[in-house]
């Protein structure tokens, strides 16, 4: 049986992310604290493997990554593991690599063993497009690690509330270093979800409509678009932050999830878009 240079990047991207994963699993059950210090260094490590896979995939196969809707989620994910390797260690929150690590585990396998054929792109679509793909793929990715860092925000609550102050709780960063990195995470994402949005509407008037599930995906996506938009407005106005700023992060996430997953249900040539007419 031999192996393509592509499935050994993915293999070794692969057994990275997973190592990382059990590796965050032991630390945070109370494991010893080197678990916590190789847990992050893999992570980084399988972030230029997974590249690597995605540009040998592209090359072999003569397609852009972008034009199949699981590749797009593969370097969603892969771009979102790489801005936590950069900023992991000065934000403070190597925790939230816990999920990071499997997200990015799930879009790789993924992308291998569920991707179909890319469609034929619409030439109409060939000037937005690289400004549509970067947006959205920057802003899923800022949006994973948000999501992420809100999990990470509620479970320390909980732990608090119910005073476990031993296990667990001690391998977490303090709660206002998880707002404040969810809270930047938004900050940026949120512009490049708004160029998405603004490039999927000029579409609209270029490009029919493509049935129920194309409307469906837009709706979503708009509703994903005003809820992460009222988390920076209600913590800029209001003062919102902490717990509300995190569940009002997690359904702004549940509502791009349901996006990506109409397209992966029922398939499209370009990458998962917050908002496709």
């Amino acid at each position: 049986m031999s192996f393509e240079p592509s499935d050994l990047l993915l293999l070794g991207a692969a057994a990275a992310y997973l190592a990382a994963s059990v590796l965050f699993t032991v630390f945070l059950l109370g494991g010893a604290n080197k678990a916590g210090r190789w847990a992050p260094a893999l992570v980084t490590l399988a972030v230029p493997l997974h590249g690597a896979q995605l540009v040998w995939s592209s090359l072999a196969s003569h397609a852009c990554p972008v034009q199949g809707v699981h590749d797009t989620l593969s370097l969603a994910a892969m771009l979102a593991a790489l801005t936590y390797a950069l900023v992991r260690w000065r934000w403070r929150i190597d925790v939230v690599g816990a999920f990071v690590a499997p997200t990015a585990l799930t879009f790789l396998l993924a992308s291998r063993w569920a991707s179909g054929d890319p469609r034929e792109i619409h030439p109409l679509r060939s000037v937005l497009l690289p400004w549509h793909v970067a947006a959205n793929l920057g802003g899923v990715a800022l949006f994973t690690l948000a999501s992420a860092t809100a999990i990470a925000y509620v479970i320390e609550e909980r732990l608090l509330k119910e005073k476990k102050l031993e296990g667990a709780l001690r391998r977490f960063p303090p709660l206002e270093a998880l707002d404040r990195a969810g809270h930047r995470f938004l900050a940026i994402g949120f512009p490049l979800l708004t160029l998405g949005v603004l490039t999927g509407s000029l579409w609209a008037h270029e490009v029919e409509a493509g049935g129920v599930s194309a409307i469906a995906r837009a709706v979503l996506g708009y509703v994903a678009w005003g809820l992460f938009g009222s988390v920076l407005l209600l913590r800029a106005a209001a003062g919102w932050r902490g717990r509300r700023a995190a569940y009002g992060t997690l359904l702004g996430f549940a509502f791009t999830v349901l996006v990506l997953l109409l397209y992966v249900l029922h398939g499209t040539h370009a990458a998962p878009v917050a908002v496709e007419p």
